[in-house]
């Protein structure tokens, strides 16, 4: 019985997959609870049209992070931050922080994009990085 996956499911396969499962289990166990859909011609049809705008948004987050990648290489982000008298600061840079700044740069970048290996509490420059799906880029922030 061919189905089509509305979640991902363990060692069937991914969300939005055309799977062959055995009767019994696609019709007493996936479609039931809701995991899975016959794979009708109109259903097939729907699935094929979510997949073409998944692959459209896909592209547009690569060109957003090349772009973002780019203007973020050529320039430190400086954020201003509290901080003590020996130069700690009184909370970790987030990552909305790092966004808020990128955006007074006019450089756009998502949240989900932003990768902090280790937080950061101490004024100066770090190296902070940018991800989006396998591609990875580091840049520059200088806390003051």
């Amino acid at each position: 019985m061919k189905v089509i996956l509305l979640k991902d499911v363990a060692r069937i396969g991914r969300k939005h997959e055309v799977v062959d499962v055995p009767d019994g289990y696609g019709l007493n166990q996936l479609i039931p609870k809701g995991w899975a859909k016959p794979a009708t011609k109109d259903n097939l049809k729907q699935i094929e049209q979510i997949q073409a705008e998944k692959g459209v948004k896909q592209n547009v987050a690569t060109e957003r992070f090349f772009a973002a990648k780019k203007a973020l290489s050529e320039s430190v982000l400086v954020l201003k931050n509290q901080k003590n008298d020996k130069g700690h600061l009184f909370a970790a840079v987030k990552p909305e922080e790092v966004v808020v700044a990128a955006k007074e740069q006019g450089i756009v970048v998502e949240k989900e994009m932003i990768k902090i290996a280790t937080p950061i509490k101490t004024t100066g420059e770090h190296e902070v990085e940018l991800v989006q799906g396998e591609n990875h880029a580091t840049f520059k922030i200088n806390i003051e």
